[in-house]
């Protein structure tokens, strides 16, 4: 008997996968994109998970609008944590072909 891995499990390993490859972190529209065509809610709640699990962390950056000095941008700046790059490692052994 195999046990299928569900949309929203491939979404979290993809997630953890893509923040792996980008040490400063990932806004959360951009790890959005780059996990491909994901709903912005989805991945923000699989992000609220893989928090609470401290696979991964959050923090509110600010920046200053080039353009328009009085518009700051407001983000989250998301960010794997050690024990998320080791659940890559062991999913990087396990062969899993279905993850970006």
């Amino acid at each position: 008997m195999t046990m299928d891995i569900l949309e929203s499990d491939k979404l979290k390993f993809a997630i953890l996968k893509v923040l792996a490859k980008n040490l400063d972190g990932l806004s959360l529209n951009l790890l959005r994109k780059k996990c491909g065509a994901y709903n912005y809610r989805s991945v923000q709640r699989n992000c609220d998970f893989l928090i609470v699990t401290k696979l991964i962390t959050a923090e509110n950056v600010m920046s200053v609008n080039r353009k328009d000095k009085s518009a700051n941008l407001n983000y989250r700046l998301i960010k794997i944590t050690s024990e998320g790059r080791k659940v890559v490692e062991r999913l990087d052994n396990k062969h899993f072909d279905f993850i970006v």
